[in-house]
């Protein structure tokens, strides 16, 4: 037998949510049917007693046994009816939860119910009177209570079978009659068949909303893949918990956990074992903050709250789970903590950023695991607020400057100008004046660096116009472009849009190019240097040497100038090999066609050096460091 037939039969496997739906309404409709057998049965043993008491008046009492024998049936099911009246109205008013006791009680109630019926059935009948007492207690039991088909048939058949016997037995039954009780077994059996099947099929979808909504639920409270609670969750905890800090004599502290390195796993063992792996590692965090909170809160980074005096301890003890998890890719814990102030109304949102702020200081530091949030990185964390709050205010009210470093040639040693690097600078009204490395950095973190990049461009061209202007013959100005600038918006597009109207012949813009920048949607990349060429844009590769994949580009882009690194003239005088590197990559780029730079220049033994191994061109702080104007440079 399958399931769909055992479910039709009802005796497959319910849940426990569809048991206790027909349960739930087989109660409600007890109530209805016990107020009704209740008032009933009162009506009937007050007409009792005054059939009693007439009798008695008239003369001619009636037999003790037959009193008592007759009274009993309506007392009796007077009292089931009252009981089984009582606990349903406390089962649903959530006062007890007992299933048992109210199955119990209606089962008795169905067996006194059904006999009554039989039994004042066949006096009606013997008299030749309808059977309605039947009928009733058949309608109530069989109509309003929900029953499973196997069951059903079994009670109804020998429910009705019985009661035929039992009247059959006393006064032959006549064709008529057994029809009519035929005809209302059958329309009896329907109507159970019917509402079982009508309840199960509610009851069952109401049980997959529940899951769905429980689903939801879940999902809004903890995280799908390693069941730890989520983002959410630990934001609303700790909210709770800052409402009444100041009540606590207890420090607590934010930490914010980074699996570095967590793509080169994913990498070599699939998203299957790295997902296995966050899960492994979920399950060891939760018992390491066992008495505190834990959280992941997203991709490879996980939060927890904890006293500050143990947080050193939970550091340690979550670094060993990572390194006995991790198997041959390495893989270290980066933590940063944060301890607020203990006073109420805490953004838990603003100290996660810190937490993480703390963190982010230490990924480029090997050997340190975690590190904690103090004055000094409050005040980057305040100017990194800062800049991402007045980037478009310092456009429009020209705290955006540019600088521009002059770039030389080489050839004939005399490092004759020709043409300069564009540079911002920021001179911010509460700040100062902030180097590059100061707000670059945050604008490429939060998406902004589109703002800055067009801001220099539309400087730089009114700067060449205004040079033009004056009867003056400008030297091509080098433009810096990362990656993010081909993705917030269109380069191509806005460079001929400043050209045209400005009226800056595009050959006086150079357009440098880091080599981060053609890793990562290389086609649409490609697409826009094929445009950049067409309109006679001299395209740089800035920063060569400092990537891993140089070859590689040098293979598959077309560059004008090939801009060495300055890591190459690092200590120079002392390390010997960067002499033969610096003079096999020259020769390489006069291989392939194109002018080679070298930037970092700073001292006299360097520039004749790379005059003598044929480098076009340099620049550094030995012709002149950036400068607001336009400086000629001088050795």
């Amino acid at each position: 037998m399958n399931k769909r037939q055992r479910d039709w039969l009802g005796i497959g496997q319910q849940s426990d949510y569809v048991r206790k739906s027909i349960h739930a309404s087989n109660i409600r409709a007890s109530v209805y049917i016990s107020i009704i057998v209740i008032a009933l049965e009162t009506w009937m043993l007050l007409s009792f007693a005054r059939m009693l008491i007439e009798s008695a008046a008239a003369g001619t009492p009636r037999d003790l046994v037959w009193t008592i024998s007759h009274g009993a049936w309506y007392v009796v099911l007077l009292g089931v009816a009252i009981a089984l009246l009582v606990h349903a109205i406390r089962y649903l008013r959530g006062k007890t939860y007992n299933m048992r006791t109210g199955s119990v009680l209606l089962t008795l109630f169905i067996v006194v119910a059904l006999s009554f019926g039989i039994h004042f059935g066949n006096n009606s009948y013997v008299k030749g009177e309808q059977i309605l007492a039947f009928v009733t207690m058949t309608l109530f039991v069989f109509g309003l209570i929900i029953w499973r088909p196997l069951p059903a048939f079994v009670a109804s058949t020998l429910t009705f079978g019985g009661f035929y016997l039992y009247i059959n037995h006393n006064l032959p039954a006549t064709y008529g009659t057994q029809v009519n009780l035929l005809t209302l077994w059958v329309a009896t059996f329907v109507v159970m068949v019917a509402s079982y099947t009508r309840q199960v099929s509610e009851a069952s979808k109401d049980e997959n909303i529940e899951q769905a909504n429980e689903r939801l639920r879940r999902i809004a409270s903890f995280d799908e893949l390693t069941g730890i609670p989520n983002a959410h969750t630990f934001n609303n905890a700790v909210s709770v918990l800052f409402e009444g800090i100041e009540e606590f004599d207890i420090a607590y502290s934010i930490l914010y956990m980074d699996i570095e390195n967590f793509k080169s796993y994913n990498d070599k063992h699939g998203f299957v074992a790295g997902d296995n792996l966050l899960i492994d590692i979920a399950e060891g965090l939760q018992e390491i903050f066992a008495a505190e909170l834990v959280a992941r809160y997203s991709d490879d980074h996980f939060v927890a709250l904890c006293e500050s005096s143990v947080v050193e301890e939970r550091v340690e003890a979550a670094n060993q789970l990572v390194h006995q998890l991790r198997g041959d890719v390495r893989l270290h814990l980066k933590t940063g903590v944060f301890q607020p102030e203990m006073k109420e109304g805490m953004d838990v949102s603003h100290a996660l950023d810190k937490a993480r702020i703390a963190c982010n200081e230490i990924k480029r530091h090997p050997g340190v695991h975690m590190n904690m949030y103090g004055q000094e990185l409050d005040q980057q964390f305040h100017r990194r607020q800062h800049i991402i709050n007045n980037v478009a205010t310092a456009v429009t009210e020209g705290w955006i400057q540019v600088y521009y470093q002059p770039v030389v040639r080489c050839i004939d040693g005399s490092a004759t100008l020709c043409g300069y690097e564009a540079l911002a600078r920021w001179d911010d009204p509460e700040y100062g004046f902030m180097p590059p490395f100061a707000f670059i950095e945050t604008l490429e973190e939060f998406r902004e660096i589109d703002k800055l990049d067009r801001c220099i461009i539309e400087q730089v061209c009114r700067d060449l116009r205004a040079e033009l202007d004056a009867g003056r013959q400008p030297v091509p100005v080098s433009l810096n472009f990362s990656r993010l600038d081909f993705e917030l918006y269109n380069v191509a597009e806005f460079l001929q849009e400043m050209s045209q109207k400005y009226t800056v012949p595009s050959e006086l813009l150079d357009i440098e190019i880091t080599e981060s920048a053609l890793t990562v949607h290389v086609n649409e990349l490609r697409r826009n240097m094929e445009i950049l060429h067409k309109g006679h844009y001299s395209l740089w590769l800035d920063d060569f040497g400092s990537g891993y994949s140089s070859l590689n580009v040098l293979k598959d882009f077309q560059f004008n100038v090939l801009k060495i690194d300055m890591a190459f003239l690092r200590g120079f005088e002392d390390n010997m090999k960067s002499r033969p590197i610096l003079r096999s990559i020259v020769a390489l780029a006069k291989e392939l066609d194109m002018i080679t730079l070298c930037e970092g220049v700073e001292t006299r033994e360097q520039f004749d050096f790379l005059t003598s191994i044929g480098c076009d061109r340099a620049q550094g702080y030995l012709f002149g460091r950036p400068s607001p104007t336009k400086e000629v440079p001088s050795l």
